[in-house]
């Protein structure tokens, strides 16, 4: 497992907990989200303070809609309780946003009591994922049984296409056999997937055997 962290997260002491269990951490500037866990999951954490000032500031959505934009697989943190706070804020307004953020956004929301259990969050979202056989690093002798798992070997073995960019091609696509009937512009609609990219794919599927 590892971890990337925003410099701006230091005063949490997220940072240093983590480091506490030997997980290590990398401060940098993250332009999406607060954490970027095993280069594949992206956590935005918020204080439910910050969650309800995100609200009435506008700035909320925005984050929300980036992370989905430019990030594989986002998730939301709230540490404490949003309706439990001294800001006299409008429970039905709380609600909203977050039947907003997980039904219309597919983002899922996580709640935590502390940065303690935070940390713990993270370190199980970190170990889940490292035990994920929906994206696989390694092709070798592997011969993946599930259907999904089938379908990203299937795609990891084209030209340029690694895990990250199997699965993009996946969910935009919905099968592999249209992203294998798709053309160049086609291919190119998937992030990350660009011109050389996408004409290898197409080279190589092109290609008639001598």
């Amino acid at each position: 497992m590892n971890v990337r962290a925003d410099y701006r997260e230091k005063p949490s002491r997220l940072i240093e907990l983590l480091r506490k269990d030997d997980i290590p951490v990398h401060v940098q500037s993250i332009a999406h989200g607060d954490y970027i866990i095993n280069d594949r999951v992206t956590v935005e954490r918020k204080t439910a303070r910050d969650f309800l000032v995100s609200i009435l500031d506008g700035r909320l959505f925005k984050q929300i809609a980036h992370l989905k934009k430019h990030c594989l697989n986002p998730i939301l943190i709230i540490e404490g309780n949003p309706f439990r706070t001294d800001s006299g804020f409008d429970p039905n307004a709380v609600r909203g946003a977050l039947v907003s953020i997980q039904v219309m956004w597919y983002v899922p929301s996580l709640f935590s009591r502390s940065v303690e259990e935070t940390k713990d969050i993270l370190l199980m979202i970190g170990r889940q994922d490292d035990q994920d056989m929906d994206v696989i690093p390694l092709r070798g002798g592997y011969r993946p049984k599930r259907s999904k798992s089938q379908q990203l070997f299937i795609l990891q073995g084209l030209p340029r296409v690694g895990p990250t960019a199997a699965k993009r091609l996946l969910l935009h696509f919905k099968s592999v056999s249209r992203v294998m009937d798709a053309g160049v512009e086609e291919l190119m609609k998937v992030e990350g997937v660009g011109l050389e990219t996408a004409q290898s794919i197409r080279t190589v599927l092109d290609a008639k055997c001598q």
